[in-house]
């Protein structure tokens, strides 16, 4: 899936490819947006070749190895050892439409790279062991190689030479180029020769020639070289000398971009570009007389020892140096092209499409298009403003100027005699002339009158306007610092401060739009409007704060000039600019990454933007003076392809290369790295990612290039992630990766089941333990209760008994004094009788309380006596039926068990009238079990207990004593059933002997 997604990301972005703009022909060279990469940032050295793949990266040959760039980072390429590259110095690099990358390197060898895929050609596959130049590809898909010993071609996955049969001039090929109608364009030791579309034989071009490193073809189809011994120059096919302009430097690199600049490296005299075809008039000459424009180390580049130059997709023209990586790209910001030094500028829009600006420490200079000019105004200018009848007003230490029709006029001087900068200009509708200056209060011209405002009613006191504003109402606004303006009309001044929602600090922009006034400050914006103020709130990082320019173009959209960047907000986002629900416009910002030098001036020469009469946009920073035009803001409308670059766990980097990536157990950090391969500003790269199994919905990292994710936990997830370029163009094809995590042994499902059956056997455990300890708990009251019954048993034993036997001795012998025939005698005996056998009974009663029952050691048998002590006329048949081997019951138990047994069995011979009644046993592990049942007329539903009697209840209460469960069925006029349940534990004495116990006796047995 992920191999998939790869390559409709790279389709995608092929088939944008015809949609990248080019630079711009019309600007000087040095108006481009550079920037150049050096050791110090990570690039290497000695740059000899650049190529850019179908996937977007951009790769740089060099002495030491192969590198690729992504626009942020620079990383080696080494493949594994098992495949290693032939030679590490390489000299040829090129990247077919079809994908891969072609290497040649300068001692011999071809290396192609696709993918993550290395194949290697040298000798055996008939490459000749010399150094590979270039390489072209020509229309019929056929690939050909420069080598220092000929021109070869690659065949059947084979290299070969060509035979004699070419006719190819020569025995090198220093360079290999083909055109747009396919011929292909060969230099060699001898000169240029040419092979047409579907001929079998080279032709040779009679011009002499030095040693060329690069051929390109103009717009014009017009065929250049660049001569490493010579120059840049046209190659005359016809045998004359060309028309165009040559460079007269050695050269290595030539490339035409999309709008045909002719683009020129030199080694050791910089870069040099040529607007083609080559300007006429002399004013495109430079002071050479050339019409190459040249940009060098002193104005920025790596380096002067300049060899390849390549245009990427998205058309930023990219350098290789000795010492690094230069790149030059369109930018929507065009720098002003002043003079070296000029600072502090005061702007104001002149005649037509001219921008007129006074500055610290130059002449009043007039810029139109990219020329600039000086007027005779000395410096310095620190204020300048347009009146409605378009009429310029300059201000500086030594006086104001006026500037009409051309003609610039000096009309005062200041009327202070101290030195002091003007501040701010306006004209009133009466046509006096607003001035501040450094000095308290404001001041205003009219007919070469000076008068002086100062410390008025609800003006601050002791201060000076930061900025003047005079509205088509006749207002004059003024912005003062620390959060306070003044309005004056026809004499009265209101005031507006905090009280009255006033929150941008210093007012430093007054501008009249078109449905009130705009203010702009330090802490933010404001607007006045229908005698409404409404205040944005703008936060520490808001691009709203700074502002010293405010213009509202023809079309109704707002640009600002803050400390943070230059910021439009279309027309259709005004209305969420004070929105308190905080949601706030949608905005375009130009920062430091589109050129924009420095911030603007905070406090003179402001205001810092305006717009001209060709509705082009300028604004004035601390380092430039720079303009937009709104008009032909170019986009970029190339989605940038997307890729996983690698995977680390806890510490430990992982290949990325297949869909699915197994990870070890227990991985505490991971961190996923990704990257975007938009070149043009790749600073501004937005990505986004998930991880499917993690996260619940789509994480915005900004232009955060890692996914850290702090202990993930075992299990498969699938991480997704997609781009949006610098114009938030989105690639939402994206990339993926599967990863597999191992689980611990304690995450794994086994160890769970486990947990859950030691869980559950823990239970168990401690229910069996609480029922024995509550079965010890019943054993200790019962032997209690025995002990207390044989203490009983003595002491009846060794009183009442003993002494009921003395007595009946003492009748006796007194009994037999009397004669036989007394009656008295027959009396006593008759006592005695009586007296004997409630002896035996007591003897008896002492004789169960010392547990010396029958039914302790047969508890059926003792049952079945029961019918002993019933006189009926007929007794039913009983019957006992014992299931199990028979074991010693618990004394107390025992007795319990017999009573309510006994009882039972009353019940049904006394009230059933049974015919049969069965008594049941059964000596279970687990339980002992009593049951008695009988076919007589049954209970009724509710069978009351009789006063005197336990009945039902003692049953149920002697079970309840002993840890029983009694349960008591009857059916009405049918039947009853007794059935009496008694856990083990709480019915069998205890088995005290162990098992080491048992076998020490059966091994003492055996001996």
């Amino acid at each position: 899936m992920r191999a998939s997604l790869w390559l409709a990301g790279c389709f995608l972005l092929l088939t944008l490819g015809n949609v990248a703009h080019a630079l711009d022909a019309t600007r000087h060279i040095g108006q481009f947006h550079h920037t150049s990469w050096t050791v110090k940032e990570g690039a290497p050295g000695q740059i000899t070749a650049l190529a850019q793949t179908r996937d977007g990266y951009l790769w740089l040959a060099t002495q030491i190895g192969l590198f690729r760039f992504d626009g942020v980072q620079f990383e080696r390429f080494d493949p594994p050892d098992s495949n290693a590259f032939p030679a590490t110095s390489i000299s040829a690099l090129y990247a077919p439409e079809s994908g891969g990358l072609w290497i040649g390197f300068r001692y011999g060898a071809v290396s192609f790279l696709e993918g993550d895929r290395l194949t290697h050609y040298g000798e055996a596959q008939g490459l000749p062991t010399s150094t590979v130049f270039r390489f072209a590809q020509d229309q019929g898909g056929t690939l050909w190689a420069a080598t220092f010993t000929g021109l070869v071609r690659l065949k059947n996955n084979r290299w070969e030479r060509l035979g004699a049969e070419w006719r190819f001039p020569g025995k090198q090929a220093r360079t290999v180029f083909v055109d747009r109608a396919g011929t292909l364009w060969v230099a060699t030791e001898r000169g240029v020769a040419f092979l047409r579309k579907g001929a079998a034989a080279f032709e040779s071009v009679a011009a002499p020639v030095g040693r060329i490193s690069q051929i390109a073809q103009a717009p014009d189809g017009g065929i250049w070289i660049a001569e490493s011994d010579g120059a840049v120059r046209q190659l005359p096919l016809d045998g004359g000398r060309p028309a165009t302009q040559a460079l007269a430097h050695p050269s290595a690199g030539l490339l035409f971009d999309h709008d045909g600049a002719l683009w020129a490296t030199t080694l050791g005299e910089g870069l040099y570009r040529l607007q083609y075809p080559t300007p006429v008039n002399d004013a495109a000459l430079n002071a050479q007389g050339s019409a190459f424009e040249a940009f060098r180390r002193i104005d920025g580049l790596s380096s002067d020892y300049v060899q390849p130059v390549l245009e990427d997709r998205e058309g930023n023209l990219w350098i290789g140096s000795s010492r690094g990586l230069d790149r030059f790209r369109h930018s929507n910001v065009v720098p002003a092209l002043l003079p070296d030094g000029a600072q502090d500028f005061a702007i104001v829009p002149g005649d037509a499409d001219t921008l007129l600006t006074g500055s610290r420490n130059n002449p009043l200079m007039r810029l139109q298009g990219h020329r600039l000019s000086f007027l005779e105004l000395a410096p310095p200018i620190t204020a300048a403003h347009r009146d409605k009848d378009g009429v310029i007003w300059l201000g500086g230490p030594n006086g104001l100027w006026k500037l009409q029709g051309g003609r610039l006029t000096e009309i005062t001087a200041l009327p202070i005699d101290k030195y002091s900068g003007v501040q701010a200009i306006a004209k009133g509708r009466d046509g006096a002339l607003w001035v501040s200056l450094n000095t308290p209060g404001v001041w205003r011209l009219s007919e070469d009158r000076w008068q002086h405002f100062q410390d008025l009613e609800g003006m601050p006191e002791g201060s000076s306007p930061l900025t003047l504003l005079c509205a088509s109402d006749g207002t004059l606004w003024m912005g003062f610092a620390r959060n306070r303006i003044s309005r004056m009309k026809e004499g009265a001044i209101h005031e507006l401060a905090s009280a009255q929602g006033l929150a941008v600090g210093n007012v430093t922009a007054l501008v009249e739009g078109s449905n009130g006034i705009w203010i702009g400050g330090e802490r933010g914006l404001a607007s006045f409007a229908n005698g409404r103020l409404r205040s944005m709130h703008a936060a520490e990082e808001s691009p709203f704060r700074g502002i010293t320019g405010i213009v509202e173009t023809r079309k109704g959209d707002v640009w600002l000039n803050g400390a943070r960047g230059i910021v439009h907000v279309p027309s259709a986002q005004l209305a969420h600019l004070f929105d308190e629900s905080g949601r706030g416009p949608a905005y375009e910002r130009f920062d430091f990454l589109d050129g924009v030098p420095g911030i603007p001036a905070q406090f003179r020469p402001i205001p810092t933007a305006v717009e001209t009469g060709d509705g082009k946009l300028w604004f004035a920073t601390t380092g430039g003076l720079v303009s937009i035009d709104p008009a032909s803001i170019r986009r970029n409308a190339i989605s940038p392809p997307v890729r996983i670059r690698s995977v680390v766990a806890d510490g430990h980097a992982h290949a990325v290369g297949a869909d699915l990536l197994q990870l070890p157990a227990g991985i505490r950090n991971l961190q996923i790295a990704y990257t975007a391969l938009s070149l043009s500003i790749p600073e501004r790269v937005r990505f986004r990612y998930r991880l499917e199994g993690h996260d619940e919905s789509w994480q915005d990292a900004g232009t955060r290039r890692a996914a850290f994710y702090s202990d993930p936990g075992p299990g498969t997830y699938v991480f997704r992630m997609m781009a949006a370029n610098n114009d938030g163009v989105w690639n939402e094809v994206g990339d993926s990766l599967t990863l597999t995590i191992a689980p611990l042994y304690y995450q794994t499902t086994w160890f769970r089941v486990l947990c859950v059956l030691l869980v559950l056997s823990s239970v168990w455990i401690a229910y069996l333990l609480r029922l024995r300890h509550l079965a010890q708990q019943i054993r200790l009251r019962l032997q209690e209760r025995y002990g207390e019954r044989e203490r009983i048993a003595r002491e009846l034993h060794d009183t009442l008994l003993q002494g009921t036997q003395g007595l009946i001795l003492r009748l006796h012998a007194t009994s037999q004094r009397l004669r036989e025939e007394d009656p008295v005698r027959q009396d006593l005996e008759k006592a005695m009788d009586l007296a004997e056998r409630a002896l035996a009974d007591g003897r008896d009663r002492v004789r169960g309380l010392r547990g010396d029952v029958p039914y302790w050691h047969d508890l059926g048998s003792a049952l079945l006596h029961v019918r002993d002590e019933v006189h009926v006329q007929s007794l039913p048949d009983m019957r006992l039926s014992v299931e199990g081997k028979p074991r010693p019951l618990l004394p107390g138990v025992a007795e319990e068990l017999y009573l309510i047994g006994r009882e039972a069995v009353l019940n049904a011979l006394h009230h059933a009238r049974a015919t049969t009644v069965e008594i049941e046993l059964g000596y279970h592990p687990r339980e002992l079990r009593l049951r008695i049942r009988d076919d007589g007329v049954g209970m009724p539903e509710q069978a009351p207990s009789r006063p005197g009697h336990w009945g039902l209840d003692g049953m149920y209460e002697r079970a309840e004593r002993i840890g029983g469960h009694l349960d008591i069925l009857s059916g009405v006029g049918a039947w009853t059933d007794v059935d009496l349940r008694l856990p083990a534990v709480a019915a069998y004495p205890r088995r005290r002997r162990s098992r080491w116990s048992a076998f020490r006796r059966w091994a003492l047995r055996r001996s």
